[in-house]
C-alpha cells in the first residue's frame, strides 16, 4: 500500500494526472479494500489541488454599483465595465474593499492611464493587509504596506519613474519602509527600484497594462511579474522579513485618473 500511495504522491507532484500505473497493480491481486483506499486517496489529492487557490474577490466591474467598495477621496465610478478615478487634481484619492490578507497572496488586475500626466506628476499604488482603513481624506491609510509608483522626473530626475514601499501606522503617519530605506533617503535608497526607460515610452500609455504581484505575509519574499510578458517572467522581492495580515485592500492615486478591470485577490497558500 505505501507502494501505491508514494506512486500517487509521485504523479500529483510531477502534474502528470496519469495512474495507469496505479491501476495495473490493483488488478494484480490486490483487494478490493486497497483499491478503495487509492480511489478514496484519488478523490483527496483533486480536491486539494481543486480548491488549494481561494478567490476572495474578482471583480469585473460588470456593475455600476460599488455596494462592496468603500469610496474614500477622488471620484471612483464604473464607466465602461472598468473602476475609474476621475479627479486629476486629487492628491489622496483612495477606495477601500474588504478582503482578508495571511499567507502567501495573490494581486491581480489591469490598469490603464486615463489623464492627468501631462505635468510629469503622478503617482499610482496599492495598500495591502489594511487594518483599520481611514475614512477620511489622508495620507496614511490605518496599518498597512503601500506599493507606489511616483513619476516625478522634475523632482528626482531621469527616469522619473521608480517603485517605493510604505508603511502606514495611522491617518497621518506614514513613511518610507524602514527595512529597505534605513534612513529614509529615497535618492540614496531608492535607485535600486527605478523603473527602466524601455517601459515608460509614451505609446504605452494607450496600453492596458497587467499588474500580478504576490507576496507572503509570513516571509516578506515576492514576486512582481513581468507586465510585457507575465506568465513567463517575474522580478522578485524581500521585504526583509513576515508583514502584518489584514482585513482591506486600497487603491490609491495622486494627480491622476486610471481605469481598473478585472480585479482578483487570491489565497494560494
Amino acid at each position: 500500500m505505501q507502494i501505491i500511495l508514494d506512486e500517487i504522491s509521485d504523479e500529483m507532484h510531477n502534474g502528470r494526472g496519469k495512474f495507469q500505473n496505479i491501476f495495473l497493480m490493483c488488478k494484480g491481486g490486490s483487494s478490493m479494500k486497497a483499491l478503495k483506499v487509492v480511489l478514496l486517496m484519488l478523490f483527496f489529492c483533486v480536491a486539494v489541488v481543486s480548491f488549494a487557490d481561494t478567490d476572495l474577490v474578482y471583480e469585473t466591474f460588470s456593475s455600476s454599483s460599488l455596494s462592496r467598495w468603500m469610496p474614500v477621496s477622488g471620484n471612483w465610478k464604473v464607466m465602461n465595465g472598468r473602476l475609474v478615478q476621475t479627479d486629476t487634481k486629487e492628491t489622496m484619492a483612495m477606495i477601500t474593499i474588504p478582503v482578508r490578507q495571511y499567507g502567501k497572496m495573490l494581486y491581480q488586475f489591469d490598469l490603464r492611464y486615463v489623464d492627468g500626466g501631462q505635468d510629469d506628476y503622478a503617482g499610482f499604488g496599492i495598500h495591502i493587509c489594511v487594518n483599520n482603513p481611514s475614512t477620511v481624506r489622508s495620507w496614511g491609510n490605518g496599518q498597512s504596506l503601500l506599493a507606489w509608483v511616483t513619476w516625478d522626473p522634475g523632482h528626482y530626475g531621469p527616469p522619473g519613474a521608480f517603485l517605493q514601499a510604505y508603511e502606514s501606522k495611522g491617518l497621518t503617519d506614514m513613511s518610507l519602509w524602514d527595512r529597505l530605506y534605513p534612513s529614509g533617503d529615497i535618492i540614496k535608497y531608492g535607485g535600486k527600484f527605478f523603473i527602466k526607460d524601455e517601459y515608460l515610452k509614451s505609446e504605452y500609455l494607450n496600453y492596458t497594462v497587467p499588474v500580478k504581484l504576490e507576496i507572503d505575509t509570513r516571509t516578506g519574499k515576492g514576486k512582481f511579474y513581468d507586465p510585457f510578458d507575465p506568465d513567463r517572467y517575474y522580478y522578485p522581492f524581500d521585504l526583509g522579513g513576515p508583514i502584518r495580515s489584514g482585513n482591506y485592500f486600497t487603491f490609491r492615486t495622486n494627480s491622476v485618473s486610471v481605469s481598473i478591470d478585472n480585479f482578483k485577490v487570491t489565497r494560494i497558500d
